[in-house]
């Protein structure tokens, strides 16, 4: 039992970590935005806003993405997390051939991480039918 629960816990993880950058777009979207290497203050209105929502939406659904794989013990939801990083990830190297800019290496690697604990989290929840 106790190790069941300590597999579950792998879906928890990203859950908490997605979740603090969420709130902290919410809270701060300006700083926040700054640590991603992006000038807030410079976008336009349009710009600020779609850049806020967006990113919001994507470490909020993904944190309830992988809370729900937690609650439910379905390998389904935290699965679904990873495609969303795995997805981001291949953009972000795609995007760098394409229209020659830098990599995002630090989000590279937050997005490998974040696939790979993903993928073994449902991975062990559907192996053992947690």
């Amino acid at each position: 039992m106790r190790n069941k629960f300590v597999i579950r816990l792998m879906s928890l993880i990203p859950c908490i970590l997605l979740g603090l950058v969420s709130y902290q777009w919410f809270t701060d979207p300006a700083t926040t935005a700054l640590g991603f290497g992006i000038d807030y203050e410079a976008m336009s209105n349009h710009g600020k806003n779609s850049l806020f929502r967006d990113f919001t939406a994507f470490f909020l659904g993904t944190a309830i993405m992988s809370f729900l794989s937690f609650i439910t013990k379905q390998y389904q939801w935290i699965l679904s997390a990873g495609i969303i990083y795995l997805v981001a990830a291949i953009f972000n190297v795609l995007t760098s051939i394409n229209y020659e800019t830098d990599i995002a290496v630090a989000s590279l690697i937050s997005e490998i991480i974040f696939t790979f604990m993903a993928f073994t989290a449902a991975f062990i929840y559907k192996k053992n039918n947690l």
